[in-house]
């Protein structure tokens, strides 16, 4: 693990909330498995049946069950200066301000290497990232777009930044910083007037060096300008096949692939406990539903969170069972697993319920981040008149997900999740204003082979008919004595108005 992941993630502190029974322990039908216990033996425990599960929201388990309901303001990313700030780790395509770690001033030299009036020379080493960047697209001066130049250069009249890719060894700062050459239009090589030889630049970060000149009398140039970088971030491996995750480092975006990196470098998941066949379907489906992922972790947060955050772009699930980390997405045309009667169903164990006053939305709001706004906050706004109507008021819900960057994927996000809300659909599978089902119920051991995210049909004489349900946990007691809690599954979340497919 990366010595920078410590201060991102606070893994000092990582205690995952249980989800069913505290007592459980990694477990989905299963005893504590080798896998969470070496996890756990990190100093980081893991408890309930899943790493992010049902218990984000409530029984219904639907659209706040999926998505991360963490406030996001969608502020700037400001540089900051500080030797205690933690160094930010970029997936996909996001505009940051990265860590100042070193900075120095001096008298401005002119071409005969005199000082040149009131000027001012500010040298600086900023950290962006601790990995390696897959594309520095642009560097930015306040709002000015630097024009790049030779040798990752970029620079504006009195700014010049050189990018220092990833590099596995420490560099002197005197040996990379920017020196202002005779015609004031580029900078480059080193300069031994400069006393500080002995200021190192960490191992295993990328970075840039920056020099401004600054007046300190004059009109011109009187401050300095604000340095931001527009990227698309961290290779990752990713998923080859259903069998096979690849050595080599790639640019990727799919949350499946994003979530199979923060479970290897983040909490040192060997592969070997990864269900990689669960984990490639949900790449898979991710990739045709329009489903990226872009995150910048920029300040100390748990990794609970974060994984939070990335299952939220595609609404996903990771928990453990047989052993192995699993991870599947709520999508479209599942196959049913399974068939349960009502003689599966153990004794007076069936509950059902629907939604609470608190979950009947008819007005959904997605907050997402905007690159074409200086990556600020925005939104898209799903309402249902017909549900208004029907419900005599408007009652909103607002979802905030950090991790989507493009409108379209909103939309479909949004859709879905006030759908997942509000509406089921009759035994010929036509839309009906009526609140999906949320059950729960005991079955024996027969079941174990049923796991989170499986879709089951279940033909049980309190209901009006066979039902669909997506299994959002389970959890095994000391009997054996299996619980399951699912909410009703509808191909017509998945559908607009018209009945045609979002995803």
């Amino acid at each position: 693990m990366s010595n920078y992941w410590k201060p991102i993630l606070g893994i000092a502190a990582i205690v995952f909330a249980p989800v069913l029974a505290p007592a459980l322990l990694g477990g989905i039908g299963v005893a504590a498995t080798a896998g969470a216990v070496a996890v756990a033996s990190a100093g980081i425990v893991l408890v309930g049946a899943s790493l992010v599960g049902s218990s984000t929201g409530d029984a219904m388990g639907s659209a706040v069950d999926q998505v991360s309901v963490e406030g996001y303001s969608g502020a700037k990313l400001q540089t900051t200066k500080s030797n205690t700030s933690p160094v930010p780790i970029i997936y996909g395509e996001h505009k940051i301000g990265g860590n100042i770690i070193w900075q120095h001033t001096g008298a401005h030299k002119n071409s005969n290497n005199t000082t040149n009036g009131y000027n001012r020379d500010y040298w600086a080493i900023m950290i962006l990232a601790d990995h390696e960047i897959n594309s520095l697209q642009n560097v930015f001066s306040g709002e000015t777009t630097m024009t790049g130049t030779s040798n990752q250069g970029f620079e504006t009249e009195y700014v010049h930044v050189r990018y220092n890719a990833f590099s596995t060894s420490a560099r002197n700062v005197q040996n990379n910083i920017w020196i202002h050459d005779t015609n004031g239009s580029t900078c480059s090589g080193s300069d031994s007037d400069l006393s500080f030889s002995s200021a190192v630049i960490p191992a295993n970060v990328a970075f840039l060096a920056i020099h401004q000149v600054f007046d300190g009398e004059n009109t011109k140039n009187t401050g300095l300008e604000a340095i931001t970088v527009k990227v698309q971030g961290k290779k990752i491996r990713t998923i080859t096949n259903a069998t096979t995750i690849s050595s080599s480092l790639t640019y990727s975006t799919n949350p499946a692939e994003i979530l199979l990196d923060l479970l290897g470098t983040g909490l040192g998941v060997a592969d070997a406990d990864i269900d990689i066949a669960t984990f490639y379907a949900a790449k898979t489906a991710a990739t045709a539903a329009g489903f990226t992922c872009h995150l910048a972790l920029i300040q100390q947060a748990n990794i609970q969170s974060i994984i939070a955050d990335v299952l939220a772009t595609c609404r996903g699930k990771i928990f453990h069972s047989e052993s192995k980390w699993k991870f599947k997405i709520d999508t479209k045309s599942q196959s049913v697993v399974d068939t349960l009667t009502s003689d599966d169903v153990m004794g007076n164990s069936l509950s059902m319920s629907m939604a609470g006053s608190n979950n009947i939305a008819n007005k959904m709001i997605l907050k997402y981040i905007n690159p074409a706004d200086e990556y600020l906050s925005a939104q898209v706004v799903k309402e249902d008149s017909t549900l208004q109507t029907y419900d005599g008021r408007v009652v909103t819900k607002t979802l905030d997900i950090k991790g989507i960057n493009n409108a379209t994927h909103a939309n479909k996000l949004c859709e879905i999740a006030l759908n997942s809300l509000r509406y089921s659909e009759d035994a010929s599978g036509n839309r009906v204003k009526q609140t999906p089902l949320a059950i729960s119920f005991a079955t024996s051991v027969k079941n174990a082979h049923l796991e989170v995210g499986d879709v089951i049909s279940l033909n049980h004489t309190l209901l009006d008919r066979v039902r669909q349900f997506l299994i959002l946990a389970t959890a095994t007691d000391q009997s054996g004595v299996i619980q399951i809690s699912a909410r009703e599954y509808c191909e017509t979340h998945f559908k607009n108005a018209s009945a045609s497919y979002l995803i």
